[in-house]
């Protein structure tokens, strides 16, 4: 939808109680009254480029903005998608902070406070964790644009302590990070620990066991490349192990035996893998 802005506002700021708004800024959100409920849209274009194709009679000097309806306040809550559209001539007011807050849910439970809105310093930006976490997401932008920056903003709203309570929401949260490029060890060294291989002072020497790497990539290691009959049975005598360890007592906790592969992360003895391997090639077979 086009709107045409007040010649009120020609300066592009309102002063609304104390606090100044920014008219017509793209990203916005503005309110459009419909009775008992308000309808919500955000600014996407203004100046020439929001003119309508159609629009011939359009004073040059008028400022007109295009409005994207996103959603409307039915019942003190917002909720997304339009029931209603808005009549020509309707009134399209600026929306204030108490409104920013409705539409951003500030007050939603299992929520952490990630920064503040650009147009609006007085309301905290959230994001639901359960929803973060359980769900496939990403951080996508252009090269430079802050997406490390953005990540070590986001997990560190999970693991700092409240500002306002001073104590961690989420005690129990435990965050695992693959950092390939070594971007996050000096914006998250002090909430966080860091294993590295060739570890400096301040962190902490990155070993991986043998048993915790896929057997065929093991077998390579130690034996080089085998044909797939050579492999195979060393894979089923790894398997063998494992399925010995995993019926000890006490087992190891979480361990489904029923679902155990020769890939799954059990300790072995390497050892004697190497001897019943080597064994069989060197010692002396009486005949008789």
């Amino acid at each position: 939808m086009t709107v045409r802005q007040s010649p009120g506002v020609a300066s592009g700021i309102a002063i609304v109680g104390g606090k100044a708004y920014r008219v017509g800024q793209v990203g916005s959100f503005v309110r459009i009254p419909q009775g008992y409920h308000d309808l919500y849209g955000v600014v996407v274009q203004m100046g020439v480029s929001a003119t309508p194709d159609s629009s011939s009679s359009i004073d040059p000097g008028e400022r007109l903005i295009t409005i994207q309806l996103v959603g409307e306040l039915v019942g003190g809550e917002f909720e997304r998608g339009i029931s209603q559209y808005p009549s020509i001539h309707d009134e399209v007011h600026i929306v204030s902070e108490e409104n920013l807050a409705r539409i951003y849910d500030v007050e939603g439970a299992g929520q952490v406070v990630i920064g503040r809105l650009a147009n609006a310093e007085g309301v905290e930006v959230r994001i639901d964790l359960n929803k973060l976490v359980t769900r496939h997401s990403a951080v996508l932008g252009s090269t430079g644009s802050g997406k490390s920056t953005t990540v070590s903003s986001l997990l560190r709203a999970i693991t700092a302590p409240n500002y306002q309570t001073g104590q961690v929401d989420f005690p129990s949260s435990r965050v695992l990070l693959i950092d390939i490029h070594g971007e996050y060890s000096s914006a998250l060294g002090d909430v966080s620990k860091v294993f590295k291989i060739g570890a400096s002072e301040q962190e902490e020497e990155l070993y991986v066991p043998f048993w915790a790497l896929e057997s065929r990539d093991l077998v390579d290691l130690l034996l080089g490349r085998l044909d797939d009959r050579v492999g195979s049975q060393v894979s089923d005598k790894i398997l063998s192990y494992k399925l010995a360890r995993s019926g000890l007592q006490p087992s190891l906790p979480g361990l489904n035996t029923l679902a155990l592969t020769a890939d799954s992360p059990v300790p072995f003895s390497l050892k004697r893998l190497w001897f019943e391997l080597l064994e069989p090639e060197i010692k002396t077979w009486a005949m008789t």
